[in-house]
């Protein structure tokens, strides 16, 4: 995922202007949640095997909660996965006839959800 979609320019520029951007990888988010952070419990409860872009917004309700308003998992919206890439548990790669642009993907979902 970063040597590709997160290394494309078009993709860096659209992050960097619309987003605070930040990587978590889950074993801590969930060591946060078990300690009683609200928000870790909060992304433990939304994450989903293997890799996954979440786009939250705050809440007027609590400085630590936020809301969910989209989200992407690099196994199931990113068609095409290398052979490679471990697939998750007790499912199998599945083949995709017609190749999609990962960076086309991931444009048009935060265009469909944020606007352009």
């Amino acid at each position: 995922m970063r040597a590709g979609l997160l290394s494309d320019p078009e993709v860096i520029s659209r992050l960097n202007k619309d987003f605070v951007n930040t990587s978590v990888i889950i074993d801590d988010v969930q060591k946060r949640a078990e300690n009683g952070d609200a928000l870790a419990k909060q992304l433990v409860d939304l994450w989903e095997y293997p890799v996954e872009m979440m786009f939250l917004s705050p809440t007027s309700a609590s400085p630590t909660a936020c809301t969910l308003v989209s989200k992407l998992n690099s196994y199931k919206d990113f068609p095409g996965v290398h052979h490679e890439v471990v697939a998750p548990p007790k499912k199998q790669h599945v083949e995709h006839g017609e190749e999609h642009s990962h960076r086309d993907i991931f444009l048009k979902h935060l265009a469909l959800h944020f606007g352009t």
